[in-house]
């Protein structure tokens, strides 16, 4: 191979001039298996809680903190994932906190009480938590600048997709296998999926370039993403003023502040809405008279709707601004989510379900991918975390609601007019992060143009035959 020859060169010029090689589309694809795993693992204790409760002689509030639990495990991994994602390298931490989930959820399969089933699900929920920011930073950086938000769009859609699956599996298969068949299932998942990613996905070239790792390893890395370029000789930099800022507290600095919090309320009020409406619609249909499966089938509508909206703005994130996808999504969930409670009856009922889970589950994968874009690579693990974190702060308070609603006995109608509100919040929000990416942007495009000024001299990188 010829040699480059050069001191310098900015690794995110390289992502952005090469097209998408096999090897990056090899770590997208492993990187959606354990998210829709991740996905199945968090949201299949919802379907098969009715069965718990039948073989256990429960009631359907004394389940609500198995589900909470689960959650605020979430809450806590992400947090912790994210920051040790930053220290000590995304896939160190995405290999073992899918390795912990899933033994977790083979152990959980073997619990004699609720106690136990619930702390079990608190250390299943810590291991998910913890993969969640480690396996979407992998992806983010993997990704041109180009391609990153549809990229991670399309990787959150993993999630929706394991949690329709997870409706759909016990629907079918809870007979033959059990709940406890089920959580076995879901334990054994994760570690196919971590094998692969510890055989097939490096670390993240951009992580061991922010965190000034040998330059070495990076250029081996890079020569695997893009074996027709010759990387001796060069190194390899981020040519961005502000990576030097590490850390959770810079998420509130100046620069981010603004939209850190657009970002955090709009995903507690979307998790809030999405996991309550998810978790209790299963219990509230068996109420109403339905089996169990056809009870599954309904609620996993929601879900499949969920997907089927990830995929759709998934779509229309390369064309239109993610804030503006998230905003228009969640102003018609709210209008949808009110006729789910006025359409309980009726023979369309079912396809009401559908539509709100298109609406209401859809833009959260979307606002998964904002940390992505919004903050440098310094950035991007902790603020992807904090933004989980949020994400499920909201989902432990919306699945705690889920006592009080059965014990209050609210009527359909009013609590689904109710969770219109919080929707309406997170419309708001986005309407102004729209403006806040755009500045951004903007200021991003100007800094683009002096480096580029000022490297104009620099040749390009030679090709050659693989090393």
């Amino acid at each position: 191979m010829e040699s480059t020859g050069y001191v310098h060169r900015d690794i995110r010029k390289i992502f952005n001039d090469m097209p998408i090689g096999r090897k990056q589309w090899t770590v997208f694809l492993i990187c959606f298996a354990a998210t829709a795993i991740e996905g199945f693992d968090t949201i299949v204790i919802s379907f098969i809680a009715p069965a718990i409760s039948h073989q256990w002689q429960l009631s359907s509030a004394a389940l609500s903190p198995l589900v909470a639990f689960g959650l605020t495990g979430l809450l806590i991994g992400s947090i912790a994932g994210g920051t040790l994602a930053d220290r000590v390298g995304r896939r160190t931490v995405s290999i073992v906190a899918i390795a912990w989930f899933g033994i977790a959820g083979v152990v959980s399969s073997e619990a004699q009480s609720i106690v136990q089933l619930v702390a079990l699900r608190f250390i299943t929920g810590i291991g998910i938590g913890a993969a969640m920011p480690a396996t979407s930073a992998i992806v983010a950086e993997y990704s041109p600048d180009r391609s990153r938000s549809a990229m991670l769009a399309s990787t959150y859609c993993g999630f929706l997709f394991g949690a329709a699956a997870a409706g759909f599996v016990t629907s079918m298969a809870i007979g033959t296998l059990g709940w406890r068949g089920m959580l076995l299932l879901s334990g054994l998942m994760p570690l196919i999926v971590v094998a692969l990613l510890a055989w097939q996905v490096p670390e993240s070239p951009l992580y061991l370039v922010a965190s000034r790792k040998p330059n070495e390893v990076a250029q081996r890395i890079l020569g695997k993403v893009f074996p027709s370029l010759d990387f001796s000789g060069v190194h390899l930099i981020i040519a961005e003023t502000r990576e030097s800022i590490r850390g959770s507290r810079a998420l509130l600095s100046d620069a981010y502040r603004l939209g850190t919090v657009l970002t955090w309320v709009t995903e507690f009020a979307g998790y809030l809405v999405f996991f309550l409406i998810g978790s209790w619609l299963p219990t509230h249909l068996k109420q109403a008279g339905l089996s169990m499966h056809d009870a599954s089938q309904i609620s996993s509508m929601f879900q499949f709707g969920a997907l089927g909206g990830a995929v759709l703005f998934a779509f229309l994130v390369r064309r239109y601004s993610v804030a503006t996808v998230i905003a228009g999504a969640f102003g018609i969930g709210a209008l949808l989510v009110i006729v789910l409670g006025m359409s309980e009856t009726a023979p369309w009922h079912v396809g009401v379900v559908f539509l709100s889970g298109l609406a209401v589950g859809g833009p959260l994968i979307c606002v998964n991918t904002i940390p992505g874009i919004f903050y440098p690579t310094a950035l991007r693990a902790p603020g992807g975390g904090w933004n989980v974190a949020i994400g499920r702060l909201g989902s432990i308070v919306g699945s705690s609601l889920i006592g009080l609603i059965v014990l209050s006995g609210f009527p359909f109608l009013l609590t689904c007019a109710l969770l219109s509100i919080p929707l309406l919040v997170a419309c708001a929000c986005m309407t102004v992060m729209r403006r806040v990416l755009l500045e951004q942007r903007r200021s991003q495009s100007n800094q683009a143009m002096n480096n580029a000024a000022v490297a104009a001299g620099d040749p390009t990188l030679t090709t050659g035959t693989a090393k």
